[in-house]
């Protein structure tokens, strides 16, 4: 037991250790801010768009009303 508490107070350790470290580390390996723009032609072609007109409900489907005591109907699927 005492031997599990020693290996995980030397792994805490030296993970505090070695963040710092690690982090400095990664910090000079990343890019620097600077970035160069590189300006490329880039073809384009046009793109057609048209409104799409709304679907119109229709009570064409099979349903079969199990229970019907709430929600009102709506005006195109009145009964005749």
């Amino acid at each position: 037991m005492r031997k599990d508490l020693t290996l995980v107070a030397a792994l805490f350790a030296a993970s505090l250790v070695a963040t710092p470290l690690v982090m400095s580390g990664t910090k000079a390996l990343a890019t620097s801010g600077e970035a160069e723009a590189v300006a490329l032609p880039v073809a384009t072609m046009p793109v057609e768009v048209a409104p799409i007109a709304p679907a119109t409900e229709s009570c064409t489907r099979k349903v079969r009303v199990v229970y019907s005591g709430y929600g009102t109907p709506s005006a195109a699927c009145a009964p005749r």
